[in-house]
C-alpha cells in the first residue's frame, strides 16, 4: 500500500519539486497551494503532511494547530526557509512533528518522512491494541462479575459496588428489592428448565429496563434477584412497575408472577457492609411476607414505632 502525502506549499517551484521527488519514490501525492485549499481535503486519507510555514491567508502555524487538534496522529513536517530558532520552536509547539529547512536534500527529506510515517503506524497499532485490551478486559470483568445466564451482576460484584459507592458518599439512602419468581419450581417441572431460563432472563430484562441507571440488578440465588437503588426515587413505584410488567408478560406462553420485598434506609461510609446487610435482611423478610400472604405483590418494610 502506497503512503499518501499532502503537500501544502504556495510556491509553484517548490511544490513541483516536492511532488516529483515523492512520486519518484512511490508515494501518492496531493499538492495544494494554500491552507484553505488543504482544509477541503479529507485528512484521514493521508499519512503525512508536508507544510510550508509561510503561506498566504491562513499561515502554516495556524494550519498545523488546527489539524493537530482534530487529527493528533497525523504527522506534520514543516518546511521553511526561515532559520530563526524562534520560528522553528513556534512551529513545533503549534503541532508540527518535525521540520526541514530549504534547500533540502532528497536523502534528508525521505529519511524524515519515513521516520514520521513509521511512528504514525506504530501509534495507530498501539491504539488498536489498547482498544482490543479494553474489550478483553471488559469481557474478563463481565465473566468475573456477571451471571452467565441472565447478565445480572453476581454477589461478588455486590460488595465491590457498595464499597465503590460508599467511598464517594458519607451517608446515603439506598433501596433494596428482593424479587422471587412465584412457583418457579412448578414452571420448571411443567415447561422444562430451558423455559425456566427464558423466564429468568426476561425478569432481568424487565428489571434493568425499569430501574435504568438508578442502580444494579444482582442474581442473589436461584430464582431470587436483588436490586440496589442508589438514587432518590420512588422505590415502591419502581417495584410495583416490575411486578406489573412481569404479570402481563407472555414470554413463556403462560402467565407468571413475582413477589417483591422492599426496604429502604441509610448507609454510612464506615459501616456500609453492616448497614446494607441489615437492609437486605429486611427486604428478605418482606419477600417472605409477600409469599405468605398470597404472592404477586410488593411488601415494603416499615420500621416499628
Amino acid at each position: 500500500m502506497h503512503n499518501r502525502i499532502l503537500i501544502v506549499e504556495d510556491s509553484a517551484f517548490h511544490g513541483k519539486v516536492l511532488q516529483d521527488i515523492l512520486i519518484k519514490y512511490g508515494f501518492q501525492v496531493k499538492w495544494t497551494s494554500s491552507a484553505e485549499e488543504a482544509l477541503q481535503e479529507k485528512m484521514y486519507d493521508y499519512d503525512l503532511i508536508l507544510l510550508d510555514l509561510i503561506l498566504p491567508g491562513i499561515d502554516g502555524y495556524a494550519f498545523a494547530q488546527k489539524i493537530k487538534r482534530a487529527y493528533p496522529y497525523l504527522p506534520i513536517i514543516a518546511i521553511t526557509s526561515v532559520v530563526e530558532e524562534e520560528s522553528v520552536s513556534r512551529a513545533l509547539n503549534m503541532g508540527a512533528d518535525d521540520y526541514i529547512k530549504k534547500p533540502f536534500s532528497e536523502v534528508e527529506l525521505l529519511a524524515r518522512i519515513k521516520v514520521q510515517i513509521r511512528t504514525r503506524r506504530l501509534q495507530l497499532e498501539l491504539l488498536e491494541r489498547n482498544k482490543e485490551l479494553e474489550i478483553a478486559y471488559k469481557k474478563i470483568k463481565d465473566l468475573a462479575t456477571k451471571d452467565m445466564l441472565t447478565g445480572a451482576y453476581n454477589r461478588l460484584y455486590l460488595r465491590e459496588y457498595l464499597e465503590m459507592y460508599a467511598k464517594g458518599h458519607d451517608n446515603y439512602i439506598i433501596s433494596c428489592f428482593i424479587i422471587d419468581i412465584d412457583n418457579f419450581k412448578l414452571i420448571n417441572d411443567t415447561y422444562g428448565h430451558l423455559t425456566g431460563d427464558v423466564i429468568l432472563k426476561r425478569l432481568v430484562d424487565i428489571c434493568k429496563n425499569t430501574i435504568n441507571d438508578y442502580g444494579i440488578v444482582v442474581r442473589f440465588g436461584g430464582e431470587e434477584f436483588l436490586i440496589i437503588i442508589t438514587k432518590l426515587v420512588d422505590s415502591s413505584f419502581l417495584a410495583e412497575n416490575i411486578r406489573r410488567e412481569c404479570e402481563k408478560d407472555k414470554t413463556g406462553g403462560f402467565k407468571w408472577t413475582v413477589s417483591i420485598g422492599l426496604s429502604q434506609g441509610t448507609i454510612t461510609k464506615d459501616n456500609f457492609l453492616t448497614d446494607s446487610e441489615k437492609l437486605i435482611k429486611q427486604a428478605d423478610a418482606m419477600l417472605y411476607e409477600a409469599k405468605r400472604t398470597g404472592k404477586n405483590k410488593v411488601v415494603k418494610y416499615k420500621a416499628e414505632g
